[in-house]
């Protein structure tokens, strides 16, 4: 009787899995699902983990960058929230609300389609009230966010106060180059002092970008030790971040969502 049970209960299981694979959901039908006219624009912070540093709280400075901080929302992808503000449930305590690193982008080629829709689903659940998504990356994961990264409207490469943060930043500057994205590039810098006369490092790397790339930087600003933010001019008078951010590319979600579920993960 056993093996009878154990039998049936295999032929069910197989019969469950037929059923389910003859119901799942097409890419072209999970796509026609999604809001194509959506509000939200993305924009990308990329940390510098190659250089030891520490930066200031980011929930201290990065509403000076955002146009309407009130609707702004962190993806933390990079861990740069401390792990202890939200796993003591104090995010009460952040200037605004905080997505915590997803664990399924890091093996999302190797998840089933109907996997990667639920994902995709909850993200934009979670984005749909907010018109500002400010996503953390780290600079040494560039090639494998390269689907992510196409999907936003700026990047922004956070320096910190280190000499070898210009070298440091200019080789993420040619690897972001070598991808070839049409996402603008913005330079922000911190600095350990309370005033600031020039962006050192900032400069530095645009020009030498401008000489062997061919290439325009921005300068999104300076944000000083004691947490305020100095903006820059750049060419045709654009003064710092806001001035940079582009609202007019407001495709995050769908492009995003394009981009996993044709899976070229795998390919970039």
């Amino acid at each position: 009787m056993r093996d009878q049970a154990s039998s049936l209960r295999a032929l069910k299981a197989n019969f469950d899995k037929i059923v389910a694979k003859e119901k799942a959901e097409t890419t072209e039908e999970f796509l026609t699902k999604i809001r194509r006219a959506s509000p939200l624009s993305a924009y990308i912070l990329i940390y510098l983990d190659s250089v030891k540093s520490e930066y200031p709280d980011i929930d201290l400075w990065l509403y000076n960058l955002s146009d309407e901080p009130s609707k702004l929302y962190l993806w933390d992808q990079a861990n740069l929230i401390s792990h202890k503000i939200l796993t003591n449930k104090n995010s009460n305590l952040l200037s605004f609300p905080v997505l915590p690193k997803q664990m399924a982008m890091l093996d999302l080629n190797g998840k089933t389609d109907n996997e990667r829709f639920e994902f995709l689903k909850n993200i934009s659940k979670t984005l749909d009230k907010h018109s500002e998504v400010w996503i953390t990356i780290k600079a040494s994961e560039i090639s494998y966010y390269k689907y992510l990264l196409e999907s936003t409207n700026t990047l922004c490469i956070m320096l910190p106060d280190k000499e070898e943060a210009i070298v440091k930043g200019y080789e993420v500057v040619k690897k972001i180059h070598t991808l070839n994205l049409t996402s603008s590039i913005s330079l922000l810098e911190f600095s350990s002092k309370s005033f600031c006369n020039q962006p050192y490092k900032s400069l530095k790397i645009k020009n030498v970008a401008k000489q062997f790339l061919g290439i325009d930087l921005y300068l999104a600003g300076v944000v000083l030790s004691n947490n305020k933010y100095f903006s820059m001019i750049n060419e045709g008078n654009q003064v710092g971040m806001k001035s940079i951010i582009n609202k007019e590319n407001n495709d995050f979600i769908c492009t995003f969502c394009e981009n996993i579920v044709n899976l070229r993960l795998g390919t970039y």
